[in-house]
């Protein structure tokens, strides 16, 4: 089981020096990976921004967004960014997709809600272009190299774009029975579809390491779910504390999950020490 983290980049009132500290901490850390959420009409940090400056200040973690709403940027824009974010992190930049789940984020950026599924198809060929770039500079790029792709999404159109163009699924948000039944379709499709070997499956929950931690997490958590999140029922918890961690961990590994990617509440660097300092617990 591999263990990544997430930047804390969602959280209101982020800065520069808790962008650059939690890159710097996670690449010297033991994690495996490096998570940014998206967002347009919140008061979040950009996630491309965010990883662009996490890039420059490492060397050796996988930097992966969880996920990137594709569809609200033009399809030449965002393959244009995916493909530089990969200039920058050469052979440790994983593309993550998906279409999210809030309309108000479509609205602000002038975009269509119910245009989104064949956005992202759009975005997801335009990306891999610029892996086949022309030998003239007139062309969409830089060329990438080659660059993994995770897709978020359970839906039968989400699993046929795992299918056609991705490595594997990735889900973050919600409990560990519903991550599995995602995962069950996943593999399903992938060995009816007549791929090789299997597909990675990465998994993502929020951690806090005191009851303190998680009280000041649940306002901002709240807050980010006011125009769309996981239904209550099906949504993870905070998991706070050694022993919820590794159990939300054992769960999803339990679940199919290949990883799992831990997300922050708040922007304190002591949650991150805190969490390297339990990987080896966890795995």
């Amino acid at each position: 089981m591999k263990i990544g983290i997430h930047l804390p980049n969602a959280i209101p009132g982020v800065g520069r020096d808790a962008i650059i500290n939690w890159s710097r901490g996670s690449d010297d850390g033991p994690f495996s990976s490096l998570g940014v959420a998206d967002r347009v009409f919140y008061q979040n940090m950009d996630p491309v921004v965010a990883l662009a400056a996490a890039a420059a200040v490492t060397e050796r973690i996988e930097l992966i967004p969880t996920v990137f709403i594709a569809p609200l940027r033009a399809p030449a824009v965002f393959a244009k960014e995916a493909a530089s974010l990969a200039v920058m992190a050469p052979g440790r930049f994983t593309l993550g997709v998906g279409v999210g789940a809030r309309p108000a984020d479509y609205e602000s950026a002038g975009i269509a809600w119910s245009a989104r599924g064949r956005l992202l198809d759009e975005a997801i060929a335009a990306f891999e272009s610029t892996q086949r770039p022309e030998n003239a500079p007139q062309c969409l790029g830089p060329d990438p190299g080659p660059v993994s792709i995770l897709i978020g999404g359970a839906s039968p159109a989400a699993i046929g774009r795992i299918v056609g163009h991705g490595v594997g699924f990735i889900g973050g948000g919600v409990i560990p029975p519903v991550f599995a039944g995602a995962c069950h379709g996943v593999r399903a499709a992938w060995a009816a579809a007549g791929r090789e070997g299997t597909p990675r499956l990465v998994a993502g929950t929020w951690y806090a390491s005191t009851p303190d931690a998680r009280d000041r997490g649940m306002a901002w958590r709240d807050d980010y779910f006011v125009l769309g999140g996981p239904p209550a029922e099906i949504c993870e918890p905070i998991r706070t504390g050694r022993d919820a961690v590794k159990e939300a961990v054992e769960a999803f590994a339990e679940a199919g999950a290949d990883e799992v990617i831990l997300f922050p509440v708040v922007d304190d660097i002591a949650e991150l020490d805190w969490l390297a300092a339990l990987h080896d617990d966890l795995v």
